[in-house]
């Protein structure tokens, strides 16, 4: 029997992890169901296929009304209380034509998201959970807005909150670190469900190149950081691999705010004289390609944060990583977060606890050929535990639980 099953990401021009996940998803249910992918603005669909890898021909496109002129004003500004609020303002609207789809279950992949659940069945990916989601402070906007809704749509969107979860039967979790936060700071059970990884292999002949994959974007203390510029001035230091004709590669796109253009330029510029590349919004041969050449790969998401403090600027799973592997690039990676999940240190990768670790783990690696070949087989095999199918299966476990009626609550899948 054929449903009417909706995702719904409001940030697919980030092009991320999240992104990916919603569209291997939209794929894999389009050959069975009727999909519809709700999405904020217009999608050159062509170059996300082309992107991701993925084929979108059975997937309805649904673009959301234009959000109101108050919305539009507050999508200007930047700053966690003027993003919630703008997330807030545009709910009612979207609540609305969600729900005339007609959706048998609601698929809700869109990160801090506080919409509430427009279908007879919903599911909350969640990539990590925002912090409880709170009323904004009764400035003007707020009171304007406020006093715009009915009773029932208060209601209906939760409000004021603690949250909209209430709504969802299942929430999922891209990692056990995720998983965990979740249940901490929601109070919520939930199902792992790692995200959908690709297998690059098999490798190219390895170069002497050291690979870092994330997105460039500003340090600002709230947004997720990815530490390109603590690598940059590691590898600055290890002269003697500059000698011996070792590179460093970062890719990744780019983020278009002022602050993040001017942290992306100052990173080229101290790079400058030094063997260090850019590949900065990559095509995915491109990508790939790299992947496939490196023959270490990078990651230090987190590097300065505890991680029991700020579990939110942690990496929450690690995509990059899992697929670097899988191109047969040696990890060495930040001893945090999602990456604990990924590699097993001395068996597939190494991980470290401070730059000096970085460092050591590396000079082991180039040092010793084949104890690098050796890892590097193990993490080839290891990654294959983060397949798109193994993602797709797990979904397709959840989804038949719902739409047969299987579920009648979160609690009863765990």
């Amino acid at each position: 029997m054929k449903f009417n099953i909706g995702l719904y990401n409001l940030h697919m021009s980030a092009r991320g992890g999240g992104e990916k996940r919603t569209l291997v998803l939209a794929e894999h249910l389009s050959r069975k169901h009727n999909v519809s992918l709700v999405v904020q603005e217009p999608l050159d669909v062509a170059a996300l296929e082309s992107y991701f890898e993925v084929d979108l021909k059975r997937v309805r496109i649904v673009v959301l009304d234009a959000t109101d002129f108050l919305s539009r004003r507050l999508a200007r500004r930047q700053g966690t209380r003027i993003a919630r609020l703008r997330a807030l303002t545009g709910e009612r609207r979207q609540l609305r034509q969600i729900k005339s789809l007609d959706l048998d279950l609601f698929i809700n992949n869109s990160h801090a998201s506080q919409l509430a659940c427009p279908a007879p069945r919903g599911v909350y990916m969640c990539m990590f959970p925002h912090e409880r989601p709170q009323s904004p402070k009764k400035t003007l906007a707020y009171r304007v807005y406020n006093s715009l809704m009915s009773q029932a749509e208060r209601r209906a969107l939760g409000w004021p909150r603690p949250d909209a979860l209430n709504s969802y039967e299942v929430i999922t979790a891209n990692s056990l670190f995720t998983s965990k936060w979740i249940e901490q700071l929601w109070g919520r059970p939930n199902r792992v469900i790692f995200s959908a990884c690709d297998h690059l292999g098999p490798a190219d002949d390895k170069e002497r190149v050291i690979l870092n994959v994330g997105r460039f974007a500003a340090n600002t203390g709230v947004r997720f950081h990815k530490r390109q510029d603590v690598l940059l001035e590691v590898f600055k230091r290890l002269t003697k691999l500059h000698a011996a004709g070792w590179q460093l590669h970062f890719a990744g796109s780019t983020t278009p705010d002022e602050n993040s253009r001017r942290f992306t330029a100052e990173t080229v510029e101290a790079a400058r004289g030094y063997p260090i590349f850019f590949h900065f919004d990559a095509p995915r041969p491109v990508l790939n390609d790299l992947y496939r050449k490196a023959a270490v790969y990078w990651h230090a998401t987190g590097y300065g944060l505890r991680a029991d403090e700020r579990p939110d600027m942690q990496e929450h799973f690690g995509m990059t990583t899992v697929e670097a592997m899988s191109a047969g690039a040696v990890p060495v990676v930040i001893d945090s977060g999602g990456q604990r999940e990924i590699v097993t240190h001395g068996v597939d990768g190494f991980r470290w606890h401070d730059l000096g670790g970085l460092v050591a783990h590396t000079q082991k690696l180039i040092d010793d050929p084949p104890l690098r070949d050796q890892l590097a087989r193990r993490a080839v095999a290891s990654s294959a535990r983060f397949s798109r199918a193994a993602f797709t299966a797990r979904m397709d476990q959840i989804i038949q639980q719902l739409l047969t009626g299987q579920v009648a609550a979160d609690a009863a899948l765990n």
